[in-house]
């Protein structure tokens, strides 16, 4: 059955990826892995300076990439038009986060943003998501690309895995130096542990997907399933040590994240094929033996968390409390892009700790509503749903995407779920991984156009 192959040299020519395999391509795909596994390396991208280089590194990508087309007088893989509605709606926010920095010549009347540094950051950081997002779209629009896209990018993933646990194991250190916080969890490269969950988290979905490949492929007319037994063997290794840094984290919503991710990801692909019995069973085998194995050697501490969650649930209801209470005051505009720090302490107050800086609302849904007001703060989500639609909108169609589909979905919907409690999606390096695959799924599962 050709749904049940993503390789399908049958498919028809419509639902092929576009093939121009160019050197010039590959170069821009092995740029974006680079700079991807860089990104999570000096404390997940959350500092200034790092938002700033990474500005400049993707910038200048950009501008050589748009050089090179220039030169070569064509047009890019992947047109803005394919993309509707999302560039309309990524104007929205950039516009309007322009719009809370400007003084208006009118006496009395203010910048909307009561942080306008904080603001235009912002900015620039929603400008380079957007480049990224769409230089990866070009670099993964080629098939072979997209799958040496993915399985580098587990690799990189499995990698910071392995780190972050030979890291925990040697004197619990962040890149060598002694750790401020979290003693005793795996945070990899990333101050806060359930940051790094998210990270892993992603990973595990990816893992997931290109586990459950090659029990997709049929045993003829593919030579690839020759390396059945080693590439089955290679993720479900990959999986396993991601899996130990995300249990050696200790992160409560980064685990339900991820197994929420995984299984989204595995019943897309499961929808996808004939043999649900075997690859669920071959794939259920794979992770449930990693979970005891992992269990055992890690989650003691893990359990131990789950088991006070009320306590600290107790004491996130009253945050949230106050945030919604900071979110009435300007429902509509916000208090600016970035401005959460500065403005919180005039609603904070006990049962709300007041012995620590509460810098972030734990909740990245109430940050951008206090930030941007109810309706532009909600064009991040609906920008997300937006992509999130388009992926399984193309997989009812085709079958044969369900690759792209279920990394993508399984990615949102671990995103989607940490979010509620947390703001792992605020960090620079969880948010380029985030929109990295993103961008790679959607280059496989638009539509054709004449440029491709």
């Amino acid at each position: 059955m050709a749904a049940d192959i993503w390789f399908d040299d049958n498919a028809d020519e419509q639902d092929r990826p576009a093939q121009r395999g160019s050197l010039s391509g590959y170069v821009l795909c092995w740029g974006l892995l680079l700079f991807l596994a860089w990104a999570p390396v000096p404390m997940g991208s959350n500092r200034a300076i790092f938002w700033a280089m990474n500005t400049v590194l993707v910038g200048a990508t950009g501008a050589a990439y748009f050089g090179w087309l220039g030169q070569r007088g064509t047009a890019p893989r992947v047109s803005l038009g394919q993309l509707a509605p999302l560039p309309v709606l990524y104007m929205l926010l950039a516009l309007y986060l322009i719009a809370q920095l400007i003084r208006f010549p009118v006496p009395g009347l203010d910048p909307i943003s009561m942080a306008p540094g904080a603001t235009l950051w912002m900015l620039l950081r929603l400008l380079t998501y957007g480049m990224l997002f769409f230089l990866v779209l070009q670099a993964t629009r080629n098939r072979e690309r997209f799958n040496l896209f993915l399985t580098a990018m587990l690799t990189i993933g499995t990698l910071h895995a392995a780190g972050a646990l030979i890291m925990l194991r040697m004197g619990d250190t962040l890149l060598g130096y002694e750790k401020w916080a979290y003693l005793g969890s795996a945070t990899g490269t990333f101050v806060n542990r359930n940051s790094f969950a998210t990270f892993m988290a992603l990973n595990c979905c990816l893992g997931a997907a290109l586990l459950i490949r090659p029990l997709m492929e049929r045993r003829d007319e593919d030579y690839r399933y020759d390396y059945y037994w080693l590439r089955l063997a290679l993720a479900g290794s990959a999986m396993m040590i991601v899996m130990a840094a995300l249990v050696a984290s200790q992160s409560r919503m980064g685990a339900l994240a991820a197994a929420l991710g995984t299984l989204t990801t595995i019943f897309v692909a499961l929808l996808a094929t004939s043999r649900r019995k075997r690859t669920f069973f071959a794939a259920a085998g794979v992770v449930l033996a990693s979970c005891f194995a992992i269990g055992w050697l890690y989650g003691e501490q893990l359990l131990n968390r789950m088991l006070d969650v009320e306590e600290s649930w107790s004491i996130r209801a009253a945050l949230y409390h106050q945030v919604l209470e900071l979110i009435a005051q300007r429902p509509w505009t916000g208090f600016g892009g970035g401005s959460f720090e500065i403005v919180f302490p005039t609603v904070h107050a006990p049962p709300v700790g007041t012995d620590r800086l509460w810098d972030k609302a734990h909740n990245s849904y109430l940050t951008l509503w206090s930030e941007l007001g109810v309706i532009a703060g909600s064009l991040i989500p609906l920008l997300l749903a937006v992509i999130g639609w388009k992926l399984f909108a193309a997989f009812r169609r085709n079958r044969r995407l369900w690759l792209p589909a279920a990394s993508g979905l399984g990615c949102l919907v671990a995103i989607a779920t940490h979010a509620l409690v947390d703001f792992s999606m605020e960090i620079q390096a969880v948010a380029f991984w985030l929109v990295a695959i993103l961008a790679a799924a959607s280059a496989q599962c638009l539509p054709r156009s004449t440029n491709t």
